[in-house]
Formats: C-alpha cells, sequence, structure tokens
C-alpha cells in the first residue's frame, strides 16, 4: 500500500480480559501500523457505547478504527480498510469475524455474508468488533443526534448496529470488505442464552427507533424490517414462525447439541424482544 495522509487511531475497549494482550501483539504487527492504539478500560462497567465514545473523546484520528480485546485482526486489516475508504470516498468500512467457537461459527454462515468488496446496502457493516469511521462522520451523529454510540442500548446490545442505521440515514456511504477479524470468544449454554435474551430487547429499542423514524433504511437485512414477497404480513408471519417453532435446518451445524442451544437461543430472544415493546408500549 502507498503511503496514505491519515491519521489512524484504533480504539479497544476492555473489561480486562487476557486476550486484550493478543489484540495489542495483532495492532502491532500490522502493514500499515495505527498511529495510535486507545485501551478503553472500563473498570465501572458503564458499557461498551460508553467505553467507544470515550475512546473517540481520547483519540486524534480522522480515521477511527474499532476492535474489541477478544478480536484478533489479520495484518492487513487497517490497510484494507483505509483503502476501501479511500477507494470509494465511504464515510467508513467494516468486514465480518472468523469466529473460534463452533456455534458462533455455524450461525453467522447462516447469514451468508458477501466475499466481495462492495457498498453495503443491507447493513453488513457496522460490527464494532471490525470497522472504520471518519472522524468527520462521527462528529456529525454528534451534531445531528447528542451521541455517536448511543448509551442506552448498554444494557442490552444492538448499539453498532443503530450507529450504522444512523449514519446511512444521514447518506454514509459505507463499504463492506470481506477481511475477517478473529473471534476469539468461547460460548456457554446459559451465557448465551442470557445474551440472546438481551439482544431481542436491543432489537426492540431498534424496531421502535425505526418505527418513530418512518425511515426507508432499514438497520438491517433483518425479518424484522422490510417487506418480503408475500408482503409485512407475511415477513411477521416469518418471524413469528422462526421464532416459536423454527427454524429446523439441523445441518448447518455441527451436531444436535451446537443446534439445540441455537434453537433455545432465538427463543430466547423472541422472548427479550416482546417483553422490552411490551414494557415501552407500557410506559
Amino acid at each position: 500500500m502507498g503511503v496514505d495522509l491519515h491519521t489512524v487511531s484504533v480504539v479497544v475497549p476492555t473489561l480486562g480480559r487476557n486476550t486484550i494482550k493478543s489484540c495489542r501483539e495483532a495492532l502491532s504487527r500490522q502493514t500499515r501500523p495505527p498511529d495510535e492504539v486507545v485501551i478503553v478500560f472500563d473498570k465501572d462497567r458503564r458499557g461498551p457505547s460508553w467505553a467507544r465514545n470515550e475512546g473517540i473523546r481520547r483519540s486524534r484520528g480522522d480515521l477511527i478504527a474499532f476492535t474489541d480485546d477478544d478480536c484478533i485482526p489479520p495484518q492487513d486489516w487497517l490497510e484494507c480498510l483505509i483503502r476501501a475508504i479511500d477507494l470509494h470516498d465511504a464515510a467508513g468500512a467494516g468486514g465480518p469475524f472468523e469466529e473460534t467457537d463452533p456455534l458462533l461459527r455455524a450461525k453467522r454462515l447462516r447469514r451468508g455474508f458477501p466475499t466481495t468488496e462492495q457498498v453495503d446496502t443491507t447493513g453488513w457493516v457496522g460490527n464494532a468488533g471490525n470497522v472504520m469511521y471518519k472522524r468527520s462522520g462521527l462528529e456529525a451523529c454528534i451534531e445531528r443526534d447528542g451521541h455517536v454510540f448511543d448509551e442506552s442500548f448498554d444494557a442490552f446490545s444492538g448499539e453498532d448496529i443503530d450507529l450504522v442505521w444512523r449514519l446511512r440515514r444521514g447518506g454514509a456511504k459505507l463499504i463492506f470488505v470481506p477481511k475477517p477479524v478473529t473471534h476469539l470468544r468461547r460460548v456457554k449454554p446459559m451465557e448465551y442464552f442470557a445474551h440472546q435474551l438481551d439482544r431481542g430487547k436491543g432489537i426492540a429499542l431498534l424496531f421502535l427507533a425505526h418505527r418513530s423514524a418512518n425511515d426507508p433504511v432499514e438497520p438491517q437485512k433483518s425479518l424484522l424490517w422490510g417487506k418480503s414477497s408475500h408482503g409485512r404480513r407475511g415477513k411477521w408471519l416469518s418471524v413469528f414462525l422462526h421464532k416459536t417453532i423454527g427454524p429446523f435446518d439441523v445441518q448447518s451445524f455441527s451436531g444436535w447439541k451446537d443446534f439445540t442451544v441455537f434453537w433455545i437461543g432465538e427463543k430466547c430472544e423472541g422472548t427479550g424482544f416482546l417483553w422490552e415493546i411490551v414494557n415501552r408500549w407500557r410506559s
């Protein structure tokens, strides 16, 4: 890669996990070294949105990349994201995870991520463990919305999807780069169920925000937004059947154990969604 004219900051929120050492080592081996690495230790457990917002405040780069303390970026990670942003004159670029956990790997493969670099129109970009944004775009979010990452999501999850949705609503061009970051997370069933319950609550917040905005831009290519070939009612019927009965693609997983955990997790996500919707309507 030729010399670029950027100052690149990498923000890494951490709870003090041992994997932060491997993450830092991977960042030190980048073909395009970062100009600074901002580690934000969330000792008071304020949440990932707070930590990332704090990292933005501490950073000085005109490009800000985000990864997590249990992630190992490949050596050309920053190089590829910078190149994509410059080539497409984009507001940001990002990619997927390469999961080390069999369940999470199978779950991500079900989504069918693209294999070629392309302008993102469906919400592929945004995973806060593998993304880079122009500071100017993030500052525009602060001016328009009062924040970059919405800290109200920190009780649940979905703050990264919410940010991408708001960027795209503002006309930002984002580029999907098929350059996966290795994710070292290993899941235990009960932790996974709790995560899926919270994820469902986060999806509910996104749904209510999307409905309130009455905006045609979808937060993500998801069963919960947009129209299917059978119309909006048909899509919600698909959601209902998926979350209450299905899915049944056992062959997508390494065995019945992982499929069963995934299946129960889908029910937890649906429960979390309904729980939060009802709570918000009551209030």
